[in-house]
């Protein structure tokens, strides 16, 4: 037989009492927060899982300002293309340029030179816009305006002559004013010459962008290409830049101002043909600079199918982590009464435990 002494009764009382106390204060935090833990040694496992979903969280909300970001870029460029193809090709450019090659416009050949100059220059303008505060056609470097015309009405992307003739074939130098300071171009060990550079620009200027592809990095801590978005655009890739076969120019600015040259001394013996050649190299590059338009637009379709996926990623990460971290109210409440309940009987229960002093049986 066990004896049960009162100092047995009472730690065990005071034990249990302790137990209802800290469950109904843990069931009235739960109510206040509505959240499951709020410390990590209230549920490990839980809040293991939770701190990768919030870490996933933020990545999401990272990507997705990117996203946006590049998004907003790429619309501003297709709509800067899509204003220089309907105004500045078409009206001030292809319809004085064939006014010119009639003969019965001979005696006008100065306006329409003169409204070929101005749609060269009112491209190049375009072509110098910002986004926020980067050029948005300026490839990487776009801190610094892209494009410029000299005195003479030849181009420059990025301080190079894109089809100034005897300047192609020149070495392009990393800083101008250090004749010393040339680059070399790895396929050849060699200076690059301005029109390998001008390729280089066009063609391989990456600025990569984390928008949710799986960013990851080389053995040389090298972007991998595909877990990456290029939100690069180059100005001499949509444009056009060196020059053709007969020696005109293939960047449309530049055909523009050179057919405004020929207008401004036409010689109608010597310069007709010339003049048609530079309408024939006008066309071709129009059709390029269409064909870039498109793609620019195919690139927008997937950064808005991407934002999208992004959004839909985030709330399935979102909806996973209010189930690990959030309570139902309801059943916050409905814990909170139980609890309630139990603490209350456990101070009913004192009164029977807990024996009586001199002073209770004095009142």
């Amino acid at each position: 037989m066990m004896r049960i002494t009162t100092n047995a009764t009472l730690f065990n009382y005071r034990y249990n009492l302790m137990n209802n106390t800290n469950l109904m204060n843990n069931a009235m935090t739960k109510v206040m927060t509505q959240r499951q833990f709020n410390s990590y040694a209230t549920n490990p496992a839980a809040a293991t899982r939770a701190f990768k979903i919030h870490s996933s969280l933020n990545a999401a909300q990272a990507q997705y300002a990117n996203n946006q970001t590049v998004t907003s870029k790429f619309e501003t460029a297709w709509s800067n293309i899509q204003g220089i193809l309907d105004d500045l090709t078409d009206e001030m450019g292809k319809v004085p340029a064939l006014k010119g090659l009639n003969d019965t416009n001979i005696e006008n050949l100065d306006s329409q030179a003169q409204v070929l100059r101005g749609a060269a220059e009112g491209i190049i303008q375009s072509m110098n816009a910002k986004y926020d505060d980067d050029y948005i056609f300026a490839g990487s470097d776009n801190r610094e305006p892209p494009f410029a015309i000299d005195d003479d009405g030849y181009i420059t992307y990025r301080g190079v002559y894109i089809d100034k003739p005897g300047t192609l074939e020149a070495n392009y130098l990393a800083d101008p004013n250090d004749p010393t300071s040339t680059v070399l171009n790895p396929n050849t060990n060699k200076p690059y010459t301005n029109q390998e550079m001008l390729k280089e620009w066009a063609e391989n200027d990456p600025l990569y962008v984390d928008i949710g592809l799986g960013f990851a990095l080389d053995d040389q801590d090298k972007v991998i290409d595909s877990t990456a978005f290029d939100a690069s655009i180059s100005g001499i890739d949509i444009l056009g830049y060196s020059v053709d076969e007969d020696g005109n120019p293939k960047n449309i600015a530049s055909i523009m101002l050179r057919l405004a040259d020929v207008f401004e001394n036409y010689d109608k013996d010597t310069d007709k043909e010339k003049a048609q050649k530079l309408v024939d190299a006008f066309n071709e590059s129009q059709k390029a600079v269409i064909d870039k338009h498109a793609q620019l637009d195919v690139k927008t379709g997937f950064l808005n199918t991407n934002e999208m996926q992004l959004d839909a990623n985030f709330a399935a990460l979102n909806e996973e982590r209010v189930g690990l971290e959030m309570v139902d109210p309801a059943d916050a409440i409905t814990e909170l009464m139980w609890a309630q309940t139990c603490y209350s009987a456990a101070l009913q229960v004192g009164t029977n435990v807990i024996p009586q002093s001199l002073m209770d049986y004095l009142k």
